[in-house]
């Protein structure tokens, strides 16, 4: 199946779902089209194992994970040259490393922070680019930490930063709609506490314009928080009753305040409880180690002090 084309015609969060559902492995090449502004154009190499991201690199030199350990000053370049010829081919870098008691699992986790966090951030923030799937590209060990995201998983804190939503546009709910869980209990994804105050007042009920008042912001922030929660599929769109308003229908207030405007500006690109673990090569994805996810609620912070990764 030929997976190719442009982010304004299918945007990078269906992008992932598809090579998720599918279990794909290969390689995502994303070109991020020049601005006027722009000399040239950015690439991004995504590397995925059965749906599962597995690095992401901006060079096909198979030595961006090891200009990022000297960067970061966890061994001098000779020292990781070194290593490197000596880790056997089907391992990953990054395991081999720490076998060999040079490098730590926290290293690991913030290697692999840098390599695929904030570089989602950035592809998030593309007005528009050019991707391709190739299911025949092997994927380079000497790039890989050992540790994995599922796809989605980075769809919630890239859609968090989206300044352009034009792609998205036609596809908001209506403010008059309203929004039904489709999970039983708490979000099985972790939220952050903007879409928490939304989830916890949908309601088939209540209409998202009904939502904005509660929560004194605009309509179409709702709506954009509510997209969010429809698409990492917590939630599904419903029209409203509008025959019947707030009071006949029976609608409660909430027990718990309600958090005020200034709660709704959190914009920061988080990667909050994600889904992480070891990538097992060779073997199953689905049986590895998970992350802290303590690392996950600094790492925003952490990565704004750490030296810049190119």
């Amino acid at each position: 199946m030929s997976v190719n084309g442009y982010l304004s015609d299918c945007s990078l969060p269906e992008v992932f779902q598809l090579l998720q559902d599918g279990k794909k492995t290969g390689l995502l090449s994303i070109q991020g089209l020049a601005s006027p502004d722009q000399v040239q154009s950015k690439y991004y190499f995504i590397w995925l194992h059965r749906g599962r991201i597995v690095t992401i690199t901006t060079r096909l030199d198979s030595r961006g994970l090891a200009a990022l350990i000297s960067r970061r000053r966890y061994l001098s370049p000779t020292m990781t040259e070194r290593l490197i010829r000596r880790c056997p081919v089907d391992e990953p870098l990054g395991r081999f490393l720490r076998s060999q008691g040079v490098l730590t699992t926290k290293h690991l986790e913030i290697l692999f922070a840098a390599q695929v966090i904030r570089q989602i951030s950035e592809l998030f923030q593309l007005p528009d680019g050019y991707f391709a799937f190739d299911e025949s590209a092997p994927i380079p060990k000497v790039e890989m930490t050992g540790l994995s995201v599922i796809a989605t998983e980075v769809i919630l804190p890239g859609m968090r930063i989206l300044k352009e939503w034009g792609a998205f546009k036609d596809r908001l709910p209506h403010p008059q709609s309203a929004l039904v869980s489709l999970i039983r209990g708490q979000p099985n994804v972790r939220i952050n506490q903007v879409e928490w105050s939304v989830w916890r007042l949908i309601d088939e009920k209540i209409s998202l314009e009904q939502i904005a008042i509660r929560l004194n912001v605009s309509v179409e922030e709702v709506q954009r928080i509510a997209f969010r929660l429809i698409f990492v599929g917590l939630a599904k769109e419903v029209p409203m009753m509008l025959s019947a308003g707030a009071e006949e229908l029976g609608v409660e207030e909430p027990d718990a305040a309600v958090p005020d405007a200034a709660v709704l500006e959190d914009n920061e690109p988080e990667i909050d409880g994600a889904e992480v673990s070891e990538s097992l090569f060779p073997g199953d994805v689905a049986d590895g180690e998970e992350l802290s996810p303590s690392f996950f609620r600094n790492l925003i912070g952490f990565l704004r002090q750490a030296p810049k990764s190119s």
